[in-house]
């Protein structure tokens, strides 16, 4: 039986990844103090040295996954917000609470193309949002259970709308505690600690296991630098599609 590791999670020092205007970096300085534009000068296009721990690939056609990960747009509280989502069910999407926090009309992208999403659920606590596409449908990912010290991939993203696969190392279990993404005391929430270098706009980017399973869901990194980045365990998911739906603080900014 796994043991999960109580720590401490409190996002003044962890950096929130969706992408926002500079204005809303402003507004939002206890989670997003001191983050830069979204720089890609460590993450190489082509032929990676095998240190590098991310890669750039354009296309990724023949995986698994390919048609299950997508772009997520929206303007809210006076900027444009943006992260990475994924197809649960055919017509559900999942992605970062904070990514689509107090956007009234979030949409997913596919080839330069938006499809509008509505909202099912939005718990700031796991900081998870469940979304429905109504004329836009892709096959679904399966959850799974992380293991510890198991290699898998992180399928998002950026800023320009390049799918990144950045290939990581679940380093363990634990059990995070602190601060909602509105900066109230929430409960606590299963997560992962995860060795990857990951960038702006990965929130809401599935952790995928070897068997094309969804383990986690990226919704943070660490402060200075650090290789390191946290996603909420499938298990949380699980848990917000079976609970009644609470859609009560979607339409609120994070200050």
């Amino acid at each position: 039986m796994k043991i999960l590791s109580a720590i401490l999670l409190n996002f003044v020092f962890l950096s929130i990844i969706s992408c926002t205007s500079p204005e809303k970096e402003t507004q939002s300085e206890l989670l997003v103090e001191n983050i830069e534009e979204p720089s890609f000068s460590d993450v190489c296009l082509d032929d990676c040295p095998k240190e590098k721990s991310v890669k750039l690939n354009n296309g990724a056609r023949d995986s698994e996954w390919d048609d299950s990960v997508f772009q997520i747009k929206g303007l809210g509280c006076n900027s444009l917000q943006y992260g990475t989502g994924f197809f649960i069910q055919e017509n559900v999407v999942v992605t970062s609470a904070h990514v689509v926090a107090g956007v009234n009309s979030p949409e997913i992208f596919h080839n330069g193309n938006g499809f509008s999403l509505k909202f099912i659920s939005f718990d700031p606590n796991s900081d998870l949002a469940i979304l429905r596409s109504e004329n836009f449908m892709h096959k679904p990912l399966s959850l799974g259970e992380a293991e510890k010290e198991e290699s898998a991939r992180v399928v998002a993203y950026a800023k320009e709308g390049k799918k990144v696969i950045t290939e990581v190392k679940i380093q363990e279990k634990i059990l995070a505690v602190g601060k909602d993404i509105f900066g109230q005391p929430g409960e606590s929430r299963e997560a992962l600690s995860l060795e990857a270098k990951i960038e702006a706009g990965f929130s809401g980017a599935p952790v995928i296991n070897n068997d094309s399973e969804v383990v986690g869901v990226i919704f943070s990194r660490s402060r200075g630098g650090s290789p390191t980045a946290y996603a909420v365990q499938s298990s949380e998911v699980e848990k917000i599609l079976e609970e009644e739906p609470d859609l009560s603080s979607s339409s609120m900014c994070i200050p």
